[in-house]
């Protein structure tokens, strides 16, 4: 009896240290989690009053029809490419502070060196820009001329120039609202009223609103200074930096139907002022291409404007203007190659120049003769475009597939993007260089 008393003794006290044991695990895991979910106490932060939350904002564009207006488009983030760049430019008092022209996105702005943009012109009347320009001598003046000046059949048209006085925050429409299409943009440097613009006209038919254009009065009124038939427009203009009055501007005749393209003519060319576009010069001889003439891009050397750039689309564009250069195939010029060194096997012999082809011409006598540096231009129908080096006349920029640049005065270019076949944000080549870069 004394046996079985003492079994049954040792049984509970067996039971109540495994009980004892289960529990004490079961505390200190509890324990464990609370101390790794729940963090240190700290010194309690004073409460916020609770704020009222912000309004939605009105959505842009926004339809004011009862079916649409329950229609709201929201962004979702990126999803594609970004598409044509028709324009970069910067203060050159302040570089940090950047416009960029879209050729269907509008105009956006950097004020931080390009870290972040924002849409300026989301609620004006057009999505499509040619040319943005700052004024020299007043930064918070800046011009858009809407309209891209390409040449595609996706191409979208404008609805005229606009002008701001609070450095992008509003913009009023200027005028010129037939125009469609308006290339460049150049504001004297001295008085900010009196501006030059280069209109390109419709594409896809003749229009009288087109050659350049002139204001002195801020853009209330304007003149045609230059105007050579109704399927002639202006695609470049350059400002001689020593002379307000001294202008290149660069004529091109075009026409975009259904079934393809047809880009260049007797009306495309090269023209001179010297007295502020009163009277204009074309420039024939003295070394330039003879002939049918396409697409030209021109620019004057800023630190000796002795110097003219022109790059030069010698025939014209047939056909529908969109055929790409094939793999393996041959290259629509000599240069630039997308390697960074020549190919072993490249000819140490240079291929010889050929005026009848496309290509670079300089003058060093403000545009009394030329001589031609290089046959570099690709595809001149997308690009021809060309820009010096303000501090450096030697160094030259080029558009097309590969953005190139050249330092021996435009003999010799290399590409600044080796390795990429195709690049969607140099589609129209316009860089906007100034003296600070």
């Amino acid at each position: 009896m004394k046996e079985w008393s003492r079994s049954v003794y040792d049984l509970g006290l067996l039971c109540v240290i495994i009980i004892a044991v289960a529990f004490a695990g079961i505390t200190v895991h509890s324990q464990n989690q609370t101390a790794t979910q729940t963090p240190a106490p700290g010194p309690v932060a004073a409460q916020s009053p609770r704020t009222t939350p912000s309004p939605t904002p009105t959505p842009i564009n926004w339809s004011t029809d009862p079916m649409l207006k329950r229609f709201v488009f929201r962004s979702i983030g990126p999803a594609s490419m970004g598409g044509r760049i028709d324009d970069i430019t910067a203060v050159e008092q302040n570089p940090y502070i950047i416009y960029v022209a879209f050729a269907t996105n509008g105009v956006w702005k950097s004020t931080n060196n390009g870290t972040t943009f924002t849409p300026i012109f989301d609620t004006y009347g057009t999505h499509s820009i040619g040319d943005v320009a700052i004024a020299p001598s007043d930064p918070n003046i800046v011009w858009v001329g809407t309209g891209e000046a390409n040449n595609r059949q996706s191409s979208s048209f404008g609805d005229g120039i606009y002008k701001s006085t609070d450095a992008g925050k509003t913009f009023t429409k200027m005028g010129l609202e037939d125009s469609q299409t308006i290339a460049r943009i150049v504001i004297d440097p001295k008085d900010p009223n009196i501006v030059y613009v280069a209109v390109l006209g419709h594409l896809f038919g003749p229009n009288k609103e087109r050659g350049i254009y002139k204001t002195t009065d801020g853009g209330k009124n304007w003149q045609n200074v230059k105007f050579i038939d109704e399927d002639t427009g202006f695609t470049d203009l350059a400002m001689d930096a020593s002379d307000s009055k001294v202008l290149y501007a660069a004529s091109y005749q075009r026409r975009r139907t259904s079934f393809g393209f047809n880009g260049g003519g007797p009306g495309s060319g090269i023209w001179k002022t010297v007295d502020a576009g009163k009277t204009w010069k074309r420039l024939e001889g003295g070394g330039l291409p003879e002939g049918l003439l396409g697409r030209i891009g021109v620019d004057v050397s800023r630190s000796n404007p002795n110097v003219v750039y022109a790059q030069m689309e010698v025939g014209a564009s047939v056909g529908t203007g969109g055929e790409e250069p094939t793999a393996g195939g041959p290259a629509p010029s000599p240069s630039p190659s997308p390697s960074a060194s020549p190919s072993p096997a490249a000819s140490p012999t240079p291929t010889p120049l050929d005026p009848k082809k496309s290509g670079v011409w300089r003058s060093d006598d403000k545009g009394k003769t030329w001589r031609i540096v290089s046959n570099e231009n690709n595809r001149p129908m997308y690009y021809s475009q060309i820009r010096v080096d303000p501090k450096n006349p030697e160094t030259v920029y080029v558009g097309g597939l590969n953005f190139s640049k050249s330092t021996d005065g435009g003999k010799t270019f290399k590409s600044l993007q080796p390795g990429i076949a195709h690049s969607e944000t140099t589609r129209s080549g316009s860089i906007r260089t100034t003296a600070t870069t």
